[in-house]
């Protein structure tokens, strides 16, 4: 592995070790200490503290009495209900979005999906599918709600969905079905069209899992 050499190193080193986590070169239940991976990553060990405390926060790993940290790590199991949490949380988000928030923003976002998947620009569709999930949070006035959406989307987006080909025909069109719902203020479709999408997601994300 190279060295990590660029600014910000505590986002360097929480990417890393989170890559690893979910792609399970880093296992399950291994114990990890802040000298061993400054070594390894050729760093001081205090962006290493800092990227242990983000992990922590994320729920990948777990404090032990020794300084070390133990690796929570990723099944089949808590996947399914990683994205189940992240689709009650964001269709929640969503109803309160359409009584509370403004939802003009969240159009213009849908309209960088559509155009990405038209023209097959899958990096750009990756990232504008990630901003148009997060502008219902964003289209709120509720820093609480933004940070918490953001956090759950992040762990499970840069882990997993970073790393997996998800089925871009079935993610946009339920991209539209949300859009379609918040232009109706619909809120029963929304919350429905918000489960869809991350039941695909999750499927993809087991299924590269098991592999």
């Amino acid at each position: 592995m190279e060295p990590v050499a660029l600014l910000p190193m505590k986002n360097h080193i929480t990417e890393i070790l989170r890559r690893e986590i979910f792609s399970g070169e880093i296992e399950n239940g291994s114990e990890l200490a802040q000298e061993a991976v400054a070594a390894r990553l050729q760093v001081s060990r205090i962006p290493v503290r800092e990227a242990f405390l983000q992990l922590e926060a994320e729920g990948l790993l777990e404090r032990l009495p020794n300084r070390h940290v133990r690796v929570v790590g990723i099944t089949t199991a808590r996947l399914w209900q990683n994205f189940q949490v992240l689709a009650a949380i964001e269709g929640e988000i969503g109803i309160q979005m359409l009584s509370h928030g403004n939802s003009s923003g969240v159009g213009a976002v849908y309209a960088r999906c559509a155009e990405a998947y038209e023209s097959q620009e899958w990096s750009m569709l990756r990232r504008a599918d990630r901003d148009f999930h997060l502008s219902l949070s964003e289209a709120l006035d509720n820093h609480t709600l933004r940070q918490l959406h953001g956090i759950q989307h992040r762990v499970l987006f840069a882990g997993v969905m970073e790393n997996i080909v998800p089925d871009w025909h079935k993610v946009i069109a339920l991209d539209e079905k949300i859009w379609r719902a918040v232009r109706a203020r619909d809120g029963i479709d929304l919350k429905r069209a918000v489960y869809e999408y991350y039941t695909v997601l999750a499927q993809d994300a087991v299924k590269e899992l098991n592999t």
